[in-house]
C-alpha cells in the first residue's frame, strides 16, 4: 500500500513542477511591440495584472495538502 502512496507525492510533485516550468515559460516569453503606443498600453495593463503569483501559490498549495495527507496516512 506504501508504493501507492509514494506514487501519489511523486505525481503531485511532478505536476507542480511542470506547472511552475510552464508558468516560467508564459513569463519569460518576448513581446513584440511596434511602437511606443502599444509599450504605453502595455505597461498600464501591466499595473493592473497580478502576475502569475496567484497560480503559483495554489500550486503549491495544492501540493502541500496533498503531501500532507499522505503524510498524515502514512504515519498514523
Amino acid at each position: 500500500m506504501y508504493p501507492i502512496y509514494y506514487g501519489l507525492a511523486i505525481i503531485a510533485s511532478v505536476a507542480a513542477l511542470i506547472g511552475t516550468i510552464v508558468i516560467a515559460k508564459n513569463v519569460n516569453k518576448p513581446e513584440n511591440t511596434s511602437s511606443p503606443e502599444d509599450d504605453a498600453k502595455q505597461l498600464k495593463s501591466a499595473g493592473n495584472d497580478t502576475g502569475s503569483i496567484p497560480l503559483l501559490t495554489t500550486i503549491y498549495a495544492i501540493t502541500f495538502v496533498i503531501t500532507a495527507i499522505l503524510m498524515w496516512i502514512f504515519i498514523f
